[in-house]
């Protein structure tokens, strides 16, 4: 029987660390990692190195660290081979050239119940993403982002999976766009995904009660984020794709879509962007009482400051920019291939079926690519783009 242990943010010191691996081996062959802003460079490496000696697997590594560290972190991760490693001092440690241009592995986050042990059968990719140029491979995904040249980095991506019986189980894969700071695209993309799981996974099996439960996931996560007591500034977009048995279901909120790929490459749109340029959205503000109004740029905004009509946060226009998602379900026939999830940075300088297209020549380099290829049309938004096989989920 595998036996797991969640480290709390609380241990920060790498003798402490060692002293609790070392008791708990031989039994310990899975290590849950969680550190806060606050965690040191050191407690990562100490982690690494602890879990080599006791042939430990490191299975959770927190991306919602300070970016800096996190950098060292997976370079160091990166950096660690053989059986016999031992800890140098920084000018003293050495790379070869293949493990440094080595690309990070799949980080897991399982989710801790209230205990402190991990939920079995949970499973969360690396979220929050916060360096200027990431790529990440997972198990039937990939994901490509980078940062804009205006202001730090305001997107994320999310990936939940939850094994139900056998071979079965629930995914959910979100890409998140914030705006006016991380505050609230780190707070939705952490929860989000757990909370659709959550609720899909306490809803009866008909269509119609999946989709509501989407819904009141998001409208949770959104009074979440609400009601921090720090009050956090700002708002985030999110699109997500929950694969359920054979159905495919897309939600979302705000300008992040998601295109489907099937039948040999044709593009379909799973989702519509909430912008105050449809119709349908400028009618909903303004029953409300609010206004559209077109800034100098020729950009339609609510109260003349908001691009997007839906949104998680943005507390003062909360009246009008709500967070409940439009949610459809897609069959997954022999048909489908994959999805393509990615903020507005991708989707302003990219059309659908060109997205489509360029995944259809070569998935296995297409997030960078398509990343690559809004940079150079211009693009000063930030880009995140992620591709989920959707051939392996088919029935």
């Amino acid at each position: 029987m595998i036996r797991s242990l969640h480290c709390p943010v609380s241990i920060n010191d790498p003798a402490l660390l060692l002293i609790l691996l070392s008791r708990s081996s031989p039994h310990l062959n899975c290590l849950t990692l969680t550190l806060s802003y606050s965690s040191r460079i050191k407690t990562w490496q100490a982690l690494v190195v602890a879990t080599h000696r006791l042939n430990c697997n490191l299975h959770c590594i927190s991306l919602s660290a300070n970016p800096i560290k996190m950098l060292h972190a997976v370079r160091f991760l990166c950096s660690v081979s053989g059986s016999d490693v031992e800890q140098q001092p920084e000018s003293k440690k050495k790379t070869t050239a293949s493990s440094a241009r080595r690309r990070p592995s799949r980080l897991v986050i399982p989710v801790a119940d209230d205990a402190g042990e991990v939920a079995a059968g949970w499973g969360v990719a690396a979220a929050a993403v916060k360096e200027v140029d990431v790529v990440v491979e997972g198990e039937g995904f990939c994901v490509a982002s980078r940062a804009g040249p205006r202001h730090e980095m305001e997107d994320a991506y999310a990936v939940v999976t939850h094994k139900i019986d056998g071979d079965s189980q629930l995914a959910c894969y979100g890409v998140f766009d914030g705006h006016g700071g991380r505050a609230a695209v780190d707070l939705v993309s952490q929860r989000l995904g757990q909370n659709v799981v959550s609720a899909v996974l306490a809803a009866a099996e008909e269509h119609d009660a999946v989709s509501e439960a989407i819904r009141a996931a998001y409208l949770a996560t959104d009074d979440e984020l609400l009601s921090q007591p720090q009050g956090l500034s700002g708002g985030a977009c999110a699109t997500t794709a929950l694969v359920k048995g054979g159905d495919l279901y897309a939600a979302h909120v705000g300008d992040c879509r998601a295109v489907l790929s099937r039948d040999g490459g044709t593009a379909t749109a799973l989702t519509a962007d909430h912008t105050c340029a449809a119709e349908g959205e400028r009618e909903r503000i303004e029953r409300g009482g609010g206004y559209v109004s077109r800034s100098g740029s020729g950009v339609w905004r609510v109260q003349g400051s908001l691009a997007v009509s839906r949104s998680f946060g943005d507390a003062g226009l909360k009246r009008w920019v709500v967070a409940e998602p439009v949610v459809s379900r897609v069959p997954l026939t022999a048909g489908c291939e994959f999805v393509v999830i990615a903020s507005d940075g991708l989707w302003d300088k990219v059309g659908n079926q060109e997205a489509v297209d360029a995944v259809s020549r070569c998935r296995a380099t297409a997030c960078r690519e398509l990343v690559e290829l809004a940079r150079r049309r211009g693009s000063r938004d930030d880009v995140t783009v992620m591709v989920v096989d959707l051939e392996r989920f088919v029935r």
